[in-house]
């Protein structure tokens, strides 16, 4: 299965927010659209970064309610790592392992053309265990008819 299949089946709205914005307006688009992260952009539309929860509560612990004063930009994880429609939910696991990430943008030419999660691969990857347990159950219940 491949990142634009996840994309395809949960959609590729991309929930974006400038990176002057405020913490407060992002918190209330996360909490607005029930989402994690949102794709942080600068004033010429190009993918900046990604600022998820994970980013405010840690800003929240450190600074206390100054932190709600900050901009997204304050809080944005730049040049994090980011994954093609046509690369393998495989990958995209092992770039979130390896990165700790939880959400990655899906680049394609330059643009975001989508936002997966960690859930979103999770849900995929099961999907596909699902599907090869039936192929093999199938498989084995033609097999032992033929046997007979």
């Amino acid at each position: 299965m491949r990142v634009q299949d996840v994309i395809r089946s949960k959609g590729n709205e991309v929930i974006t927010v400038r990176e002057d914005a405020s913490i407060t307006d992002a918190v209330q688009i996360m909490q607005g659209n029930r989402i994690g992260a949102l794709v942080v952009l600068a004033d010429d539309g190009r993918l900046r970064g990604i600022m998820s929860e994970r980013e405010v509560v840690a800003a929240l612990a450190h600074d206390g309610p100054r932190a709600l004063g900050l901009r997204v930009r304050d809080l944005t994880l730049f040049a994090g790592p980011v994954v093609a429609p046509t690369d393998s939910i495989i990958d995209a696991m092992k770039i979130m392992t390896e990165h700790r990430a939880r959400h990655l943008p899906v680049v394609s030419d330059s643009s975001v053309v989508g936002l997966i999660s960690i859930g979103d691969v999770v849900k995929a990857r099961l999907f596909e265990k699902i599907a090869e347990n039936a192929i093999l159950q199938d498989m084995a219940r033609w097999s032992r008819s033929a046997a007979a």
